[in-house]
């Protein structure tokens, strides 16, 4: 028997930002007890609340957890992820540009400053240095699938279109 059609058709609405100062992008380490991607480290993000413009839940989520609010944000890539813990996401990556290093996040959290160069040095998020590398591509937006194995395990991701950064 198939999903129902409400259930087959619903994706939650999330956003991963990658903000930038001086040659260094600003990481948020996922907590130890986390039900996804536990210690690893990822870009800033969250959840799209009810009736809320997508690029201004990016700008809520990182004010939130980190005190920042770039001016240049902008809309880099777009990715459908199915099987993460179970559910469907669509996730809209920003990257923009911070005026300052100062981080006025949320207690208990863990942001770090980290230079483009070393990103391969810490425990990401699979996906992240993909993503990353085109989100900072220049041309159109790039657009993704990713497949989860019903838990927080990549089985499958795909970037499609949008501009190569080694092109």
């Amino acid at each position: 028997m198939s999903a129902p059609a409400r259930e087959r058709h619903s994706a939650r609405l999330v956003t991963l930002s990658f903000v930038l100062h001086e040659g260094d992008v600003l990481l948020l380490r996922h907590r130890e007890s986390s039900d996804r991607f536990a210690g690893r480290w990822n870009g800033v993000g969250g959840h799209v609340e009810p009736g809320e413009d997508i690029r201004d839940a990016a700008l809520r989520e990182l004010r939130e957890e980190t005190g920042l609010t770039p001016g240049d944000l902008r809309l880099r890539g777009v990715v459908h992820e199915s099987g993460l813990l179970g559910r469907a996401h669509v996730l809209f990556v920003f990257v923009g540009h911070a005026r300052e290093r100062a981080l006025r996040g949320r207690e208990g959290l863990l942001l770090r400053w980290q230079p483009l160069a070393g990103i391969a040095e810490l425990p990401l998020v699979p996906d992240v240095a993909p993503l990353l590398e085109r989100a900072l591509a220049e041309g159109d937006p790039f657009f993704a699938v990713e497949r989860f194995d019903g838990g927080d395990r990549a089985t499958h991701f795909e970037i499609r279109g949008g501009a190569r950064a080694d092109a």
